[in-house]
């Protein structure tokens, strides 16, 4: 897998923004985390490096697509997942460290549009799946994620399933491959609506998309949102990889996570 562990070395570089060239002998690890982690982990990524004493290089993506290049021998430290579905593949193959799993935060998917949207107004699920309906119904494209790498798009599935909506959308759904794309498409005009996580609509600047309605939990089903991290049992560099994990559990971490929109399990 010499070629996929040469396109993450560049992806990683790119998304820290330096070359791992850069930092001469310095341990450097690779954190592989959800795109919807995107602006919090870069905001304390600093502040990480000098707690456990080691270069931070994050490669952001969905999940299910970081999850096949661990699989595929990517070399990688950390996994910090928006789905338990992930870890729990690649626990069931040995690929994590037993015993680094922490679970550590929760999040919302919510329907967006553009910035005049108009948020629904429902106290019942009754009334909310009417109002769903009929905007869905008269939409041209509902921007998703990819349901077998992004975990907001497995959610997005479960909830609209749940309202007996899916069958209303699935023949005009534009498929990301990550949320943050979801996001874009949006924003951009590409698509009237899509369904992202909450937080991403805190992340978006001001002014660009609309929450038009978070759906409850109770829309999932059996599979809750949660974001576990672990440590990835070729790691090279475990020590670093379970300090940056405590680091990600510590008060620092959980006032941004919070900061961001993130609720803390």
């Amino acid at each position: 897998m010499k070629s996929l562990a040469g396109v993450l070395a560049v992806s990683v570089a790119v998304a820290f923004g330096s070359a791992p060239c850069a930092v001469g002998q310095q341990t450097e690890i690779v954190v592989s985390a959800a795109a919807s982690l995107t602006d919090v982990l870069g905001s304390l990524s600093s502040q990480a490096e000098r707690v456990i004493g080691a270069k931070v290089l994050f490669n952001f993506g969905g999940s299910g697509a970081l999850r096949r290049q661990i699989e595929e021998g990517a070399p990688v430290d950390v996994f910090f997942s928006a789905s338990t579905e992930d870890v729990e593949a690649l626990e069931a193959k040995g690929l994590l460290v037993a015993g680094s799993r922490n679970d550590l935060l929760s999040n919302t998917v919510v329907l967006i549009g553009g910035p005049q949207a108009s948020p629904i107004d429902a106290t019942t699920m009754a009334n909310a799946t009417d109002a769903l309906r009929a905007l869905l119904s008269g939409a041209s494209v509902l921007a998703i994620g990819n349901p077998d790498t992004v975990p907001a798009g497995r959610y997005a599935v479960r909830a609209l399933t749940t309202y007996g909506l899916f069958s209303i959308v699935k023949s005009k759904l534009a498929l990301a491959g990550n949320v943050r794309e979801v996001l874009q498409y949006v924003q951009n005009g590409s698509a009237p609506l899509g369904i992202v996580f909450a937080t991403d609509v805190l992340a978006a600047p001001p002014g660009t998309v609309r929450q038009i309605y978070s759906f409850p939990e109770s829309s999932l089903g059996d599979h809750p949102i949660l974001y576990p991290v672990a440590v990835v049992s070729a790691s090279k560099h475990k020590d670093e990889a379970m300090k940056m994990i405590e680091f990600l559990q510590g008060n620092a971490a959980r006032e941004a996570f919070r900061a961001a929109g993130f609720i803390l399990k």
